[in-house]
Protein backbone atom coordinates (compact mmCIF):
# COMPACT_ATOMS: atom_id res chain seq x y z
CA UNK A 1 0.00 0.00 0.00
CA UNK A 2 1.50 3.82 -0.91
CA UNK A 3 1.30 5.86 2.30
CA UNK A 4 0.14 9.29 1.52
CA UNK A 5 1.39 12.18 3.65
CA UNK A 6 -0.88 14.25 5.98
CA UNK A 7 -0.85 17.51 4.65
CA UNK A 8 0.40 20.39 6.83
CA UNK A 9 -2.56 22.31 8.48
CA UNK A 10 -2.69 25.60 9.91
CA UNK A 11 -3.95 25.82 13.32
CA UNK A 12 -5.56 29.12 15.12
CA UNK A 13 -6.12 29.02 18.94
CA UNK A 14 -9.15 31.40 20.14
CA UNK A 15 -9.48 32.01 23.51
CA UNK A 16 -13.56 33.04 24.14
CA UNK A 17 -12.87 34.40 27.77
CA UNK A 18 -16.36 35.26 28.62
CA UNK A 19 -17.38 31.17 27.88
CA UNK A 20 -13.99 30.55 29.49
CA UNK A 21 -13.65 27.85 26.58
CA UNK A 22 -10.91 27.43 24.20
CA UNK A 23 -11.56 26.80 20.41
CA UNK A 24 -9.08 25.78 17.99
CA UNK A 25 -9.18 26.16 14.59
CA UNK A 26 -7.68 24.09 11.83
CA UNK A 27 -7.48 24.07 8.06
CA UNK A 28 -4.82 23.16 5.18
CA UNK A 29 -2.10 25.41 4.65
CA UNK A 30 -2.52 25.33 0.81
CA UNK A 31 -5.96 27.35 1.57
CA UNK A 32 -4.14 30.39 2.13
CA UNK A 33 -1.55 29.39 -1.06
CA UNK A 34 -4.79 29.72 -2.80
CA UNK A 35 -6.09 32.88 -1.63
CA UNK A 36 -3.28 34.78 -2.39
CA UNK A 37 -3.05 32.99 -6.07
CA UNK A 38 -6.74 34.46 -6.71
CA UNK A 39 -5.77 38.02 -5.44
CA UNK A 40 -2.87 37.90 -6.69
CA UNK A 41 -4.75 36.28 -10.92
CA UNK A 42 -7.31 39.65 -9.68
CA UNK A 43 -4.55 42.13 -9.94
CA UNK A 44 -3.25 40.11 -13.37
CA UNK A 45 -6.21 40.05 -15.19
CA UNK A 46 -7.84 43.21 -13.87
CA UNK A 47 -4.60 45.03 -15.26
CA UNK A 48 -4.50 46.93 -12.20
CA UNK A 49 -0.78 45.51 -11.39
CA UNK A 50 0.15 46.20 -14.83
CA UNK A 51 -0.50 49.71 -14.67
CA UNK A 52 0.76 49.91 -10.88
CA UNK A 53 4.15 48.19 -12.01
CA UNK A 54 4.04 51.09 -15.20
CA UNK A 55 2.93 54.23 -12.77
CA UNK A 56 5.97 52.79 -10.59
CA UNK A 57 8.87 51.76 -12.54
CA UNK A 58 9.08 52.66 -16.27
CA UNK A 59 9.49 56.38 -18.50
CA UNK A 60 5.65 56.39 -18.97
CA UNK A 61 4.68 56.06 -15.52
CA UNK A 62 7.35 58.81 -14.63
CA UNK A 63 5.58 61.21 -17.32
CA UNK A 64 2.17 60.53 -16.52
CA UNK A 65 2.88 61.10 -12.94
CA UNK A 66 4.33 64.50 -14.21
CA UNK A 67 1.07 65.13 -16.19
CA UNK A 68 -1.22 65.17 -13.29
CA UNK A 69 1.22 67.04 -10.80
CA UNK A 70 1.18 69.59 -13.86
CA UNK A 71 -2.80 69.89 -13.48
CA UNK A 72 -3.12 70.44 -10.34
CA UNK A 73 -0.21 72.87 -10.13
CA UNK A 74 -1.93 74.82 -13.10
CA UNK A 75 -5.21 74.41 -10.95
CA UNK A 76 -3.36 76.14 -7.77
CA UNK A 77 -1.51 78.73 -9.72
CA UNK A 78 -5.35 79.53 -10.99
CA UNK A 79 -6.61 79.86 -7.38
CA UNK A 80 -3.52 82.14 -6.89
CA UNK A 81 -3.76 84.64 -9.56
CA UNK A 82 -7.38 85.06 -8.75
CA UNK A 83 -6.23 86.10 -5.02
CA UNK A 84 -3.65 88.20 -5.66
CA UNK A 85 -5.82 89.93 -8.14
CA UNK A 86 -8.54 90.34 -5.27
CA UNK A 87 -5.79 91.99 -2.93
CA UNK A 88 -4.60 94.20 -5.87
CA UNK A 89 -8.03 95.62 -5.77
CA UNK A 90 -8.43 96.04 -2.57
CA UNK A 91 -4.79 97.48 -1.46
CA UNK A 92 -5.65 99.86 -4.56
CA UNK A 93 -8.83 100.93 -2.28
CA UNK A 94 -7.13 100.67 0.74
CA UNK A 95 -4.40 103.53 -0.88
CA UNK A 96 -7.44 105.70 -2.06
CA UNK A 97 -9.62 105.74 1.35
CA UNK A 98 -5.98 106.37 3.01
CA UNK A 99 -5.51 109.61 1.28
CA UNK A 100 -8.56 110.67 2.10
CA UNK A 101 -8.51 110.14 5.27
CA UNK A 102 -4.96 112.00 5.79
CA UNK A 103 -6.42 115.08 3.84
CA UNK A 104 -9.27 115.12 6.83
CA UNK A 105 -6.71 115.34 9.29
CA UNK A 106 -4.29 117.66 7.46
CA UNK A 107 -1.87 114.94 6.97
CA UNK A 108 0.20 115.06 3.43
CA UNK A 109 -1.69 112.95 0.57
CA UNK A 110 1.28 110.33 -0.11
CA UNK A 111 1.99 110.16 -4.04
CA UNK A 112 1.19 106.63 -5.35
CA UNK A 113 4.91 106.10 -6.96
CA UNK A 114 6.07 106.69 -2.85
CA UNK A 115 3.31 103.92 -2.04
CA UNK A 116 4.64 101.74 -5.32
CA UNK A 117 8.12 101.91 -3.42
CA UNK A 118 6.63 100.48 -0.32
CA UNK A 119 9.14 100.09 3.21
CA UNK A 120 12.05 99.41 2.00
CA UNK A 121 15.30 97.63 3.72
CA UNK A 122 18.33 95.17 2.76
CA UNK A 123 15.71 92.29 2.37
CA UNK A 124 17.16 89.34 0.15
CA UNK A 125 15.82 88.58 -3.78
CA UNK A 126 12.18 87.34 -3.17
CA UNK A 127 11.18 84.25 -5.55
CA UNK A 128 7.73 86.70 -6.36
CA UNK A 129 9.02 89.70 -6.74
CA UNK A 130 5.50 91.36 -7.59
CA UNK A 131 4.40 89.44 -4.10
CA UNK A 132 6.81 90.84 -2.87
CA UNK A 133 5.97 94.57 -3.99
CA UNK A 134 2.51 94.31 -2.35
CA UNK A 135 3.39 93.05 1.01
CA UNK A 136 5.67 96.45 0.90
CA UNK A 137 2.83 98.06 -0.20
CA UNK A 138 0.52 96.67 2.42
CA UNK A 139 2.86 97.77 5.42
CA UNK A 140 3.43 100.99 4.40
CA UNK A 141 -0.36 101.64 3.85
CA UNK A 142 -0.74 100.10 7.58
CA UNK A 143 1.44 102.32 8.74
CA UNK A 144 0.35 104.84 7.18
CA UNK A 145 -2.84 104.11 8.87
CA UNK A 146 -1.48 103.91 12.25
CA UNK A 147 -0.03 108.02 11.86
CA UNK A 148 -3.65 108.61 10.74
CA UNK A 149 -5.24 107.32 13.70
CA UNK A 150 -2.59 108.88 15.92
CA UNK A 151 -3.69 112.59 14.35
CA UNK A 152 -7.22 111.56 15.33
CA UNK A 153 -6.29 111.04 18.43
CA UNK A 154 -4.25 114.44 18.47
CA UNK A 155 -7.61 116.12 16.97
CA UNK A 156 -10.10 114.58 19.40
CA UNK A 157 -8.09 115.73 22.91
CA UNK A 158 -7.66 119.56 20.90
CA UNK A 159 -11.42 119.61 20.32
CA UNK A 160 -12.21 118.72 23.37
CA UNK A 161 -10.39 121.23 25.24
CA UNK A 162 -11.29 123.88 22.51
CA UNK A 163 -13.76 126.75 23.83
CA UNK A 164 -17.48 125.52 22.04
CA UNK A 165 -20.51 126.43 24.13
CA UNK A 166 -22.35 129.40 25.82
CA UNK A 167 -20.55 129.56 29.36
CA UNK A 168 -23.82 131.18 30.57
CA UNK A 169 -27.69 131.37 29.64
CA UNK A 170 -28.51 135.08 29.40
CA UNK A 171 -28.77 137.52 27.33
CA UNK A 172 -25.19 139.51 25.31
CA UNK A 173 -25.67 142.87 25.95
CA UNK A 174 -21.97 144.21 24.65
CA UNK A 175 -20.10 142.08 22.12
CA UNK A 176 -16.32 141.90 21.29
CA UNK A 177 -14.61 144.75 19.96
CA UNK A 178 -14.16 148.47 20.65
CA UNK A 179 -16.92 150.35 22.25
CA UNK A 180 -17.52 153.19 24.59
CA UNK A 181 -16.65 152.53 28.45
CA UNK A 182 -19.88 152.65 30.68
CA UNK A 183 -17.33 154.17 33.41
CA UNK A 184 -14.91 156.67 31.37
CA UNK A 185 -17.33 156.99 28.64
CA UNK A 186 -14.21 157.13 26.17
CA UNK A 187 -13.83 154.12 23.33
CA UNK A 188 -12.19 151.44 24.43
CA UNK A 189 -11.20 147.93 23.75
CA UNK A 190 -13.93 145.25 25.04
CA UNK A 191 -11.84 142.13 25.36
CA UNK A 192 -14.81 139.97 25.43
CA UNK A 193 -18.73 139.46 25.76
CA UNK A 194 -21.03 140.57 28.68
CA UNK A 195 -23.92 138.08 29.01
CA UNK A 196 -26.52 139.37 31.20
CA UNK A 197 -28.19 136.63 33.19
CA UNK A 198 -29.78 136.49 36.99
CA UNK A 199 -27.57 136.43 40.32
CA UNK A 200 -26.70 133.05 41.21
CA UNK A 201 -26.93 131.46 37.42
CA UNK A 202 -24.52 129.05 37.21
CA UNK A 203 -21.13 129.58 34.94
CA UNK A 204 -19.57 126.46 33.27
CA UNK A 205 -16.41 125.82 31.37
CA UNK A 206 -16.56 125.88 28.11
CA UNK A 207 -14.13 123.02 27.25
CA UNK A 208 -11.45 120.74 29.68
CA UNK A 209 -8.91 122.15 31.07
CA UNK A 210 -6.97 123.37 34.24
CA UNK A 211 -7.66 126.09 36.71
CA UNK A 212 -5.03 128.36 36.58
CA UNK A 213 -6.96 131.44 38.27
CA UNK A 214 -8.88 132.00 40.57
CA UNK A 215 -9.52 135.28 43.02
CA UNK A 216 -10.03 138.67 42.87
CA UNK A 217 -8.83 140.46 40.15
CA UNK A 218 -8.59 144.64 40.51
CA UNK A 219 -11.44 145.48 38.02
CA UNK A 220 -12.81 142.09 36.93
CA UNK A 221 -14.01 140.91 40.80
CA UNK A 222 -13.87 137.69 41.58
CA UNK A 223 -13.05 135.96 38.19
CA UNK A 224 -11.51 132.32 36.86
CA UNK A 225 -8.93 131.64 34.63
CA UNK A 226 -8.64 128.26 32.79
CA UNK A 227 -6.01 126.78 30.89
CA UNK A 228 -7.07 124.95 27.81
CA UNK A 229 -3.43 123.54 26.32
CA UNK A 230 -2.27 124.58 22.61
CA UNK A 231 -2.07 128.01 23.73
CA UNK A 232 -5.89 128.92 24.35
CA UNK A 233 -7.33 130.40 27.43
CA UNK A 234 -11.40 131.41 28.68
CA UNK A 235 -11.95 134.48 31.06
CA UNK A 236 -15.16 134.70 33.35
CA UNK A 237 -14.93 137.83 35.86
CA UNK A 238 -17.54 139.66 37.57
CA UNK A 239 -18.66 136.43 39.71
CA UNK A 240 -20.68 136.06 42.44
CA UNK A 241 -18.91 133.20 43.83
CA UNK A 242 -16.25 130.75 42.83
CA UNK A 243 -16.83 126.79 42.60
CA UNK A 244 -13.26 125.86 41.54
CA UNK A 245 -9.95 126.22 43.46
CA UNK A 246 -6.60 127.13 41.80
CA UNK A 247 -5.04 123.77 40.12
CA UNK A 248 -8.17 122.60 39.46
CA UNK A 249 -8.94 120.03 36.46
CA UNK A 250 -12.52 121.07 34.51
CA UNK A 251 -14.43 119.45 31.96
CA UNK A 252 -16.62 121.32 29.74
CA UNK A 253 -20.08 121.80 31.36
CA UNK A 254 -18.58 121.88 34.62
CA UNK A 255 -20.04 124.87 37.29
CA UNK A 256 -16.95 126.77 38.01
CA UNK A 257 -18.76 129.92 39.64
CA UNK A 258 -22.12 131.61 39.65
CA UNK A 259 -23.34 135.11 37.96
CA UNK A 260 -22.92 138.53 40.40
CA UNK A 261 -21.90 141.58 40.00
CA UNK A 262 -17.95 141.86 41.67
CA UNK A 263 -15.59 143.93 40.57
CA UNK A 264 -16.56 147.00 38.02
CA UNK A 265 -19.80 145.90 36.90
CA UNK A 266 -23.26 147.87 36.44
CA UNK A 267 -25.11 145.10 37.24
CA UNK A 268 -25.38 141.02 37.42
CA UNK A 269 -23.31 139.55 34.24
CA UNK A 270 -20.39 137.45 33.27
CA UNK A 271 -17.75 138.90 30.92
CA UNK A 272 -16.43 136.41 29.17
CA UNK A 273 -13.21 135.85 27.05
CA UNK A 274 -11.14 134.14 24.95
CA UNK A 275 -7.40 134.19 24.82
CA UNK A 276 -5.19 132.20 22.01
CA UNK A 277 -1.38 132.53 21.86
CA UNK A 278 -1.59 135.50 23.99
CA UNK A 279 -3.80 137.61 22.34
CA UNK A 280 -7.88 138.73 22.93
CA UNK A 281 -9.74 137.09 20.31
CA UNK A 282 -13.87 137.17 19.76
CA UNK A 283 -15.63 134.36 21.95
CA UNK A 284 -18.22 134.39 19.73
CA UNK A 285 -15.86 132.75 16.71
CA UNK A 286 -15.70 129.51 19.07
CA UNK A 287 -19.41 128.93 20.17
CA UNK A 288 -21.00 126.45 18.33
CA UNK A 289 -23.98 125.57 20.31
CA UNK A 290 -26.36 128.32 18.50
CA UNK A 291 -27.90 131.23 19.79
CA UNK A 292 -28.02 132.57 23.41
CA UNK A 293 -31.46 133.71 24.16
Amino acid sequence: MVKIPAMERLQVMVNLTRRNKLLILSFPLYYIYLGLGVILGFFVFSGALPRLIIDRFTPQGFVNRLITENVQLKQKLSAYTAVVDSFRQFLLFAEEMDNRLRTAVNLGIIPSDVRLMGIGGNQPPSPAPEIDQLLRRAQFTQRSLAEIEQAVATQEERLRHLPSIWPVQGWVTSGFGYRHSPFTGRREMHEGIDIVAPRGTPIVATAAGKVVYAGWKSGYGRTVEIDHGWGVRTFYAHCERLRVNYGKQVQRGEVIATVGASGQATGNHLHYGVMVNGKWVNPSDYILSGRNR
